[in-house]
């Protein structure tokens, strides 16, 4: 088949649907509750920390650092006082911010230990077993509610209302299957961990660059791995899938508009990012951080809208190649080139 022959129909624009996204979104300003009301409570709820656990760990890494070459014990001494500010200021609530499927977060990028009515109360969890059953229990309550927000604002995003009663008998489903493909993720990025630390750590015994170079490739590679799964979430919200076919969906939409989506990807991480340089500038303990905490829940929310849409149109436009018999690979190529 010529494909000069085909009138191809039109590409979705990246730019449309970012602003059909915050459009949605504007006219239902409550879904922003979901990310207020988390970064309220990481700012103003009780801290669970693991500061015992850090401290245990610091004495441990330095007994074991005496074993290793000068170069490699250094590094370890570096890096006690970042461990100490983490024990400090991670707080096990922020696995309420779940992944792949969960709720936005400013504070969890900052986790602060000062807010304006002064300092929170801080509980410290004194053993491995109990922080990793906390983190798992909170990490399943932020999936669920997470379920909720995805399902709520995509039903926004596309149809322009929020009926909750679909959305709730609807939220089992999504919540067994974000759970499901959490789990994918975790061995998936589990496998990919274990072979970047081995690696890492080998290079390391012979020199600290080339452990520095080490991670740095590694970090490159794991975001070259993590690309294809950006939209894995979405068939399970948007077109009913199951966990692992909603995850090659996004795999298979990925690879054949490579381009386009790649596009719509960089732009979302682009105002993600850069605005989050700007929410971050205000002070912990200042109600500054309020306007920060609301600008971020408005726009990521709007960037999720808008992915829900872009993820539907281009669904919809695959589909329309495919009836036509129009090879897609070639078909994104021409279009991306003629707009």
């Amino acid at each position: 088949m010529n494909i000069n022959n085909i009138v191809l129909p039109e590409p979705p624009n990246v730019l449309k649907s970012i602003r059909t996204g915050f459009d949605a979104i504007t006219k239902h300003l409550v879904l922003m509750l979901f990310p207020l009301g988390l970064d309220l409570i990481l700012w103003f709820g009780p801290h669970l920390q693991i500061r015992s656990l850090v401290e245990q760990f610091i004495l441990e890494m330095n007994e074991v650092s005496q074993m290793f070459p000068a170069d490699f014990a250094r590094v370890m001494q570096e890096s006690e006082e970042i461990w100490a500010i983490a024990g400090e200021r991670v707080n096990l609530l922020v696995a309420l911010r779940s992944l792949p499927v969960g709720i936005f977060s400013l504070l969890t990028s900052i986790l602060p230990i000062k807010n304006p009515l002064g300092t929170p109360v801080f509980w410290d969890v004194p053993n491995l077993s109990g922080a990793f059953t906390y983190t798992l229990l909170i990490f399943s309550v932020g999936l669920v509610m997470g379920g909720l927000y995805f399902s709520a604002v995509r039903q926004a995003a596309v149809f322009d209302e929020v009926k909750w009663g679909p959305i709730l008998k609807d939220w089992p489903r999504v919540s067994f299957q974000s759970l499901l493909l959490s789990i994918i993720w975790a061995i998936f990025f589990l496998v990919v961990l274990m072979v970047g630390s081995c690696a890492a750590t080998g290079m390391t015994f012979f020199s600290v660059s080339l452990g520095q170079v080490a991670i740095i490739l590694f970090g490159i590679i794991s975001f070259w791995l993590l690309f294809p799964l950006v939209f894995s979430p979405h068939g399970i919200y948007a077109r009913g899938e199951k966990a692992w076919r909603s995850l090659l969906s996004s795999v298979r939409l990925t690879n054949l508009t490579f381009m386009r989506t790649s596009l719509f990807i960089m732009l979302a991480i682009l105002v993600n990012q850069g605005l989050n340089m700007i929410w971050q500038v205000a002070p912990e303990d200042s109600w500054l951080m309020l306007i920060s905490i609301l600008g971020h829940a408005f726009v990521t929310t709007g960037m999720l809208s808008a992915s829900f849409i872009y993820y539907q149109d281009i669904n919809r436009w695959m589909e329309e190649l495919k009836a036509l018999g129009a090879p897609q690979p070639i078909a994104e190529e021409r279009t991306t080139l003629d707009n």
